[in-house]
């Protein structure tokens, strides 16, 4: 990236809807590394189940906060949690604000791209509408009190990293269906992104959880964002 290098760890200037009210960033990237994690087939079995209502939820919520101006003005779509992987919430940029913080700082655009944090439109925004994930996240709550317990140490409850993966693959998944389904052709200009935000994860995690998400071109460009090695 041209001019003065910059973290993707970036704080939130909002506070969106069903985020706690603290600036929250991607979190460390780090190298990727092998999960030899083994998922519990209970917890498996729960992630299939959840998943049935996740993606509706999804495209639900998507359309509402992005709804928010026309189609063609729509810079980017997305989702993010927190590091717990159980406030889910749906972003989108409008053209405007992208082309404002640009103007702002051009020298990092890849940023303000890619990054949910610097969008401008959440479900907060939305008049007369139910954020369709908030069921969603209850269940995601209640399973992670029945699969882990009390604990928010994934290093003192083995199977809280187990869950959280299991819910931001299966986020990611449902993200990958729609793309299959052209649910997002409806938005010809928007980039689509999924980040777990302050989150201690590889960055090749969060790379191949958004593989299937853009084309060639844009999926390099959210590597060098990662400040993934794209050669």
């Amino acid at each position: 990236m041209a001019g003065q290098a910059r973290s993707p760890l970036r704080w939130l200037r909002r506070n969106p809807a069903g985020f706690p009210a603290v600036g929250v960033g991607v979190g460390e990237i780090r190298p990727g590394r092998v999960n030899n994690e083994a998922m519990d087939p209970e917890l498996c079995a729960w992630a299939r189940d959840w998943s049935d209502r996740l993606g509706p939820a999804i495209e639900r919520a998507v359309l509402a906060v992005a709804g928010q101006v026309p189609a063609d003005d729509v810079a980017g779509v997305g989702i993010a949690t927190d590091a717990g992987a159980t406030s889910i919430v749906a972003f989108a940029h409008s053209r405007r604000h992208f082309d404002e913080m640009i103007a702002e700082d051009p020298e990092f655009a890849v940023d303000v791209k890619w990054h949910l944090g610097e969008w401008d439109l959440d479900i907060v925004g939305v008049q007369g509408i139910d954020d369709p994930l908030v069921p969603i996240r209850v269940e995601a709550e209640q399973a992670e009190q029945r699969f882990t317990g009390a604990s928010a140490d994934p290093l003192a409850v083995p199977g809280l990293r187990a869950f959280r993966r299991a819910v931001w693959d299966s986020i990611s998944q449902a993200l990958t269906d729609s793309v299959a389904r052209g649910f997002f052709e409806q938005w010809p200009n928007a980039v689509r992104v999924f980040l777990p935000l302050d989150a201690d994860v590889p960055g090749d995690d969060i790379a191949r959880w958004n593989a299937a998400l853009n084309d060639e071109v844009g999926t390099a460009e959210f590597r060098e964002f990662l400040r993934i090695d794209t050669v």
